[in-house]
């Protein structure tokens, strides 16, 4: 009975945050894109569909890997600390690969405002 009710608050956690999280991201995102490609509107709009495909081949792909479990569930602390563990993981990566995001984001910026900087004699 145990592992019926970790399937389903599982799946219900992790649809809950992928979903809810794309759109914060997406959200959040397009201002950032926006800036970091204003001359360029249509490449912002690709970035963007790009990053949405990669966050949720990323999450579609780490769910996957950790919805079964091979522990039995005896009582619903067990269950709870699975899906304390599962979703602390998953919430995890999406922090780090968030961040790389920026980071390369935050690079390429960098790059094309370094080329509006006047030359130093």
């Amino acid at each position: 009975m145990f592992e019926t009710w970790y399937y389903v608050l599982y799946s219900l956690l992790c649809a809950a945050l992928v979903f809810g999280l794309a759109r914060v991201l997406h959200w959040a995102g397009d201002v950032f894109l926006h800036d970091s490609f204003r001359n360029r509107p249509d490449l912002g709009r690709a970035v963007a569909r790009l990053l949405d495909i990669g966050f949720y081949l990323v999450s579609a792909g780490y769910i996957a890997l950790t919805f079964s479990s091979e522990t039995g569930f005896r009582t619903a602390g067990d269950v709870a600390n699975a899906l304390t563990l599962k979703v602390g993981f998953f919430l995890l990566l999406l922090g780090f690969l968030h961040g790389f995001n920026l980071l390369i984001l935050a690079v390429f910026r960098g790059r094309r405002d370094a080329g509006k900087l006047p030359a130093v004699s």
